[in-house]
């Protein structure tokens, strides 16, 4: 009996040792992936080479900023690792290359993907093995309506705008007679009916748009002598109507897929002005924006060979939204810590963003916009920021 006691106290002992050896391990021996002492490994997939190639420029503008955090010390004495594999923006390609990528190379997470099917075709795999995709480059609103537990979008859904160009209107336009055109797919149909669900005393006719039919579209909005329009649809669908359209002396406003500083040499001169669209951070023309002077100072010391354009500011500011979230994490970091870090980001401002609104019942980073003009040499902006949750 004496040995059987002594035995279970030996036991017993053992397993207390185990115990305090356990709870005794730093937090870099139980780090999950892509922590490292030293580093934080991030992944993206965005179109290096290929037709959307020029998209290439937003890692590159990311690498900048993370560079230059780098050489501050890092976050938290770790510096951040971006590792980027070209995808031609093609949905295959991304879950050929990313899968077995993912296997052999620790991540912590993805960082800004850029494509609506690329994301999608990947999300399944991420879901299952819980890795946060964070401020992914789609404007799908299946990625933020139902908020997604691991997935955080960056750009606004066609809904976001919506809610922003109504208000922005229903204070500057009362009683003014609108027609809102509008591309024929799912998404902006729903987009129409949550503009007009937040569009107040300003009595407006829809217009849906045909394929083939711009011509005879825009001779029936010159019939009927609008105060002003509002244009929805995707980048080409808005630009294709924009080319199109004879010289209005009207305001027509439209959404952030053509907030670009070219759109003067795109439409031509008597009527770029005319045009009033979303801006979240600053476009390149701003030249006096604080948050573009750094981001040019940035540039030339981190990518002298890339010249600053929409898209290398792009990927600076989503690279500056990720900072903050690492920062606020810890340095005892784990995707958990990191999606709670973001959840509890309000009204925070970087150098390059407009005011970010995240929590548990929103993952979309944009969701504030001012109304813009893009004119030949400068930058108009028409309202101050305006929420469109």
């Amino acid at each position: 009996m004496s040995s059987y006691i002594l035995r279970i106290i030996l036991y017993l002992l053992e397993f207390k040792v185990m115990i305090i050896l356990f709870i005794q391990i730093t937090p870099e021996c139980l780090a999950e992936g892509g922590v490292f002492p030293r580093k934080i490994v991030l992944a993206t997939h965005q179109p290096l080479s290929g037709p959307a190639q020029e998209y290439s420029e937003i890692g590159k503008g990311s690498l900048a900023f993370f560079k230059y955090v780098n050489d501050q010390g890092g976050i938290h004495g770790r510096a951040i690792e971006l590792i980027m594999f070209d995808d031609q923006l093609k949905p295959e390609i991304t879950l050929k290359k990313f899968v077995p990528f993912s296997f052999k190379k620790n991540i912590f997470s993805i960082f800004s993907g850029i494509g609506n099917k690329t994301n999608q075709t990947i999300y399944p795999f991420l879901k299952q093995h819980r890795i946060p995709s964070f401020f992914i480059g789609s404007d799908l609103p299946e990625f933020s309506l139902p908020v997604r537990k691991y997935v955080f979008p960056f750009l606004p859904n066609a809904n976001i705008e919506a809610r922003v160009l109504a208000k922005h209107i229903t204070n500057t336009h009362k009683e003014q007679e609108l027609i809102i055109w509008y591309s024929e797919k799912p998404i902006f149909k729903r987009a129409v009916k949550t503009f007009s669900k937040n569009l107040y005393n300003v009595p407006a006719k829809l217009l849906p748009g045909k394929i083939g039919r711009l011509g005879a579209e825009w001779k029936l909005i010159v019939k009927r002598k609008p105060d002003l329009l509002v244009a929805l649809g995707s980048f080409s669908d808005v630009m294709n109507f924009l080319k199109a359209a004879p010289r209005l002396n009207i305001p027509v406003y439209t959404g952030h897929a053509v907030a670009d500083s070219r759109l003067p040499k795109w439409l031509g001169k008597g009527f770029h002005e005319q045009v009033h669209l979303l801006t979240a951070y600053p476009l390149i023309k701003d030249t006096s924006h604080p948050g573009n002077k750094f981001h040019f100072k940035l540039m030339h010391e981190y990518e002298p060979d890339l010249k600053p354009t929409r898209w290398t500011v792009y990927g600076h500011a989503v690279a500056e939204l990720m900072v903050e979230v690492l920062r606020r994490s810890g340095r005892s970091l784990s995707r958990s810590k990191s999606i709670l870090a973001s959840e509890n980001i309000k009204n925070w401002q970087g150098k390059l963003l407009p005011p970010i609104f995240l929590g548990t019942n929103n993952h979309l980073a944009l969701t504030t916009f001012r109304v813009s003009q893009i004119l030949e040499d400068r930058i108009n902006h028409l309202s101050d920021w305006i929420d469109g949750r």
